[in-house]
């Protein structure tokens, strides 16, 4: 199937172009497996190709995420609800997907809409979750998580855009997926750490326990099974990836406020830097590209601290106005 039809029929389908009964096609057809690659491609297409221009409606829509997002005034709510509208761009089609559960009885279609929960950590936060199934999340800052409010069907199924770890509560007869933009990671009983930020080039899973099995959304590389204190690094740019031991403990250290960094860019570390203390870095990233840093954080170390200790390991002066940090 050309991807022309494809996209075609979905913008059809959302604009409410279709007959019933090709809509009632549509739904089976849109939730198969087949040409998943293809249906994700197209909807991207069918985001990036939506009006940017502001309306009432968006406007009403943006004042609703900024209470949402946090009960008291934040010079970052703006950014933070576009990185949301990014986020639901790579996520629509899974959760139109899980959203909507299908029943065949007999010759009777039963359509059974599912109610889904989001829980989005702002910057200089994070936050924890007990799931339906009792499984246990931590959530870093910048950090969206959505599932179900009850988890029904075949799978427990969850969708993440940034950081987070989970203590998952054991069922062999229901695994347990964590959907990021670059890769699904399945376990039934197990304690590990994800961390996939849409800005970062990277996108890594650390194990402490149990076993998961990771795939990518590229069909030509086979999943990955992670053992214990191992971690999967994959590059989003180049659709490589590294699997090697590590101590996994480390990597979920930031639950209790460290700032654990082992063989990080300068880049990795200001991206963290700023979701953690909420400020924005200004930096030249060429001056510092091809270093790497291993370097911990107490919790009781503040921004200034971390700047300080880091002007000596990464050698730069730098000025603070606001929220606003200078480097040069």
């Amino acid at each position: 199937m050309g991807n022309k039809y494809i996209s075609s029929l979905i913008r059809k389908f959302f604009e409410n172009d279709l007959p019933k009964e090709i809509c009632d096609k549509f739904h089976f057809w849109f939730v198969e497996s087949e040409f998943r690659y293809e249906k994700t491609n197209a909807m991207l297409h069918l985001w990036n190709d939506c009006p940017e221009g502001q309306t009432e409606e968006t406007k009403e829509e943006l004042k609703k995420n900024r209470k949402r997002i946090t009960a008291h005034e934040n010079k970052r709510t703006i950014s933070l609800f576009k990185h949301i509208s990014q986020i639901a761009a790579i996520l629509l089609l899974s959760l139109l997907s899980t959203a909507i559960m299908y029943y065949n009885l007999k010759d009777k279609t039963i359509i059974k809409e599912i109610e889904l929960t989001e829980c989005f950590v702002p910057y200089g936060e994070c936050k924890y979750l007990l799931l339906p199934d009792s499984s246990e999340v931590w959530l870093n800052s910048g950090s969206l998580l959505i599932y179900a409010k009850t988890f029904e069907g075949e799978t427990r199924t969850l969708f993440l855009n940034g950081e987070a770890n989970f203590n998952v509560a054991k069922n062999p007869e229901k695994p347990f997926i964590v959907k990021t933009e670059s890769m699904e990671i399945e376990a039934l009983g197990t304690t590990f750490n994800i961390l996939s930020y849409p800005e970062d080039e990277t996108s890594i899973t650390t194990l402490e326990s149990g076993k998961v099995k990771i795939l990518t959304r590229h069909e030509s590389i086979q999943a990955v099974i992670l053992s214990p204190n191992e971690q999967l690094i994959y590059n989003k740019t180049n659709k490589s990836f590294e699997k090697k031991k590590v101590n996994a403990e480390k990597y979920a250290r930031w639950k209790d406020g460290f700032l654990t960094f082992q063989g990080a860019s300068f880049d990795e570390i200001v991206k963290t830097t700023e979701r953690k203390f909420e400020v924005t870095i200004n930096y030249e990233v060429n001056r510092f590209s091809g270093r790497t840093f291993t370097v911990r954080f107490l919790p009781e170390e503040g921004i200034d601290d971390m700047l300080t200790i880091l002007k000596d390991i990464v050698g730069f002066k730098y000025r603070k106005k606001g929220n606003i940090i200078y480097i040069n």
